[in-house]
């Protein structure tokens, strides 16, 4: 009979994990922009309908199409960024890769084209995504919202949102019909007021404070609060606020804050 000791020196193990990050990393060329056709290889269905408001109307973000114009915004507005988690990227190149990674290959994260519609036809405006998407619990959460310059209007973010909103907490036998999620979520840096106000305005409610929740890498604001001695990372941390609508804030008032948003319709100031 070995002892313990003897038995532990037998079965060796090794912890060999290598923290990554899709920040910086560059894909090889002809992975850039996904397969052909494009596999969006996202865990829910898209369903067009629920996702139109008329002149405002969520398609899925497609690199080769969207992508330029995106990063573009990015680098000439790194500013709008500035209580997010995304990292605004040098390259072009390095933003494709990250979406590639950190979205089309993980089927719990989609992001979205805000196309507004006029009598000029449809006009890419901005992005929109939902993230940790879980189809066995039935949750999901809205994230990382920014517009162009040219959708700063009246109501435009707003509709976005609620469409969004909509998608995800109409029920399947509902006009048009939707995914019939229990539970989505917002999260909003604390000083970020404006994210604040629109998520009460779509219905969300407060569910916590998350305090250190998430770096505040250089560009983002932090909480202003001093790090301990000997912090491992040394970067300063982020509170932010969690909102959420759950299926039954939506049967109850949630669903007419939506409804109420999507009577608006976009009309730019630019």
């Amino acid at each position: 009979m070995q002892s313990t000791a003897e038995q532990a020196k037998a079965l060796r193990w090794v912890n060999e994990y290598v923290h990554t990050t899709p920040q910086g990393v560059v894909l090889p060329a002809d992975e850039l922009y996904g397969p052909t056709p494009y596999d969006v290889n996202f865990c829910f269905p898209y369903l067009p309908a629920v996702l139109d408001a008329g002149s405002i109307r969520l398609t899925p973000f497609i690199p080769r199409l969207h992508a330029e114009a995106f990063f573009t915004h990015t680098a000439e507005h790194p500013e709008d960024f500035k209580y997010m988690r995304f990292h605004v990227l040098n390259t072009l190149e390095e933003f494709l890769s990250w979406y590639e990674l950190a979205y089309r290959r993980n089927p719990a994260n989609m992001a979205y084209a805000i196309n507004v519609v006029d009598q000029d036809g449809e006009h890419f405006a901005g992005i929109i995504s939902l993230t940790s998407c879980d189809p066995e619990r039935l949750t999901a959460e809205i994230s990382m919202g920014i517009g162009f310059r040219s959708f700063r209007g009246n109501s435009g973010s707003t509709i976005a949102t609620a469409l969004l909103l909509r998608y995800c907490l109409s029920s399947a036998t509902d006009s048009p019909p939707g995914l019939g999620l229990r539970k989505v979520g917002w999260t909003a840096h604390s000083h970020n007021y404006p994210a604040q106000a629109l998520a009460r305005t779509v219905g969300f409610q407060v569910e916590s404070m998350k305090r250190w929740s998430r770096l505040a890498f250089s560009g983002k604001r932090g909480n202003t609060r001093v790090l301990r001695d000997g912090d491992p990372v040394g970067i300063p941390g982020i509170d932010d606020l969690y909102y959420v609508m759950c299926w039954d804030d939506w049967e109850g008032e949630g669903r007419k804050y939506v409804q109420a948003a999507l009577t608006k319709r976009f009309e730019s100031k630019v």
